[in-house]
């Protein structure tokens, strides 16, 4: 990533961006900033994090060649349709990556993005204590120069696996993501990127197994999305449950 060439691609308008060639997390980073009074938009990257984190309290291998980004917004609505911002960011990113890459990636609750079946990105949505919400994102650009390690090599996947020029910059995707973002942030409790959202799901409508919070995984068929992005599932007794946490995977057996 070219810190300076990324501050010449962001949209105009934004707050001062914190670009940063290396840091533990741009998660934590900006939501420090959020503390300190940060405003709506600001946006920090990273070319390197040495403790990246996932959802869960899980590390996120994040090596030089990967995009690092984490945006500070303050979205006026209650507190209880922020989760909305993890499925808004997702249809973001996604929509993003296929206009300028010319692929097809697909999402998968809650707030990964897949291409050709493996994991391309991870978002990572957190609450400050001030209001703010920071949305944390990590986007596979190139593969690491010696590759994903081997718990990752099957489930993981990079826009440009090789070592050519890359047609699309990680500045020209780290810029439009933030617009897309910050375009569609305004338009939080409207909900009208749901319908994108269900488009791009590769869950509906195939059987997947649930692992919840807590009790035993159980397998179920994936129906729909509500209005507040819960995943809707109907066990094997027929009964029909809102998923608003845990996870899923798709049964191949």
């Amino acid at each position: 990533m070219d810190l300076a060439r990324l501050r010449a691609a962001l949209p105009p308008g934004l707050p001062q961006p914190v670009l940063l060639e290396e840091t533990d997390s741009t998660n934590r980073v900006a939501k420090e900033l959020s503390a300190a009074g940060a405003p709506h938009g600001t946006l920090t990257v990273a070319a390197r994090q040495s403790a990246g984190r996932g959802r869960r309290g899980r590390s996120f291998f994040s090596p030089e060649g990967g995009i690092y980004m984490s945006l500070l917004l303050r979205p006026d609505c209650p507190p209880e349709e922020v989760q909305l911002v993890t499925p808004m960011a997702a249809v973001a990113v996604s929509r993003t990556v296929d206009r300028l890459c010319g692929v097809s990636t697909r999402i998968k609750w809650v707030n990964d993005i897949l291409l050709d079946g493996k994991k391309l990105c991870g978002i990572l949505t957190e609450r400050c204590p001030d209001g703010g919400v920071v949305v944390g994102i990590g986007l596979n650009h190139r593969a690491p120069e010696n590759g994903f390690p081997p718990e990752l090599a099957s489930i993981a996947c990079a826009l440009y696996p090789g070592k050519g020029e890359a047609a699309v910059s990680p500045e020209a995707l780290c810029a439009g993501i933030t617009a897309q973002l910050m375009a569609m942030a305004p338009r939080l409790t409207r909900r009208d990127y749901l319908t994108e959202y269900r488009q791009k799901s590769c869950l509906l409508g195939k059987t997947v197994t649930v692992y919840p919070v807590s009790g035993a995984p159980y397998p179920a068929l994936a129906v729909d999305f509500d209005e507040c992005a819960h995943l809707l599932v109907r066990n094997e007794d027929g009964q029909l449950a809102a998923l608003s946490s845990g996870e899923v995977s798709v049964r191949t057996e």
